[in-house]
């Protein structure tokens, strides 16, 4: 069985979106402010991917779901204890 308490909302970059686009969407479905989408778009644009959020499955599958409604390149994996 899968542990659905520990999950990240992971961005990635695409070549559809603008940043702008993004910038305003995750600011609207994370009710985060503009910097702060900003930082976190500009590390998923400049290393191809970043965590946005990390939580528990049910807390993070409707921002995901939200994200990825808008054409947002949003998943949501199980954290890892790599180290």
């Amino acid at each position: 069985m899968i542990d659905k308490s520990n999950y990240n909302l992971c961005l990635y970059n695409d070549n559809i979106n603008s940043f702008d686009r993004v910038v305003r969407t995750l600011s609207k479905v994370l009710d985060w402010s503009v910097y702060q989408s900003e930082q976190c778009a500009l590390i998923a644009h400049e290393k191809d991917r970043t965590i946005l959020k990390s939580g528990s499955y049910l807390e993070l599958r409707q921002q995901s779901n939200l994200l990825r409604k808008a054409g947002i390149t949003a998943t949501l994996e199980p954290t890892t204890n790599d180290i």
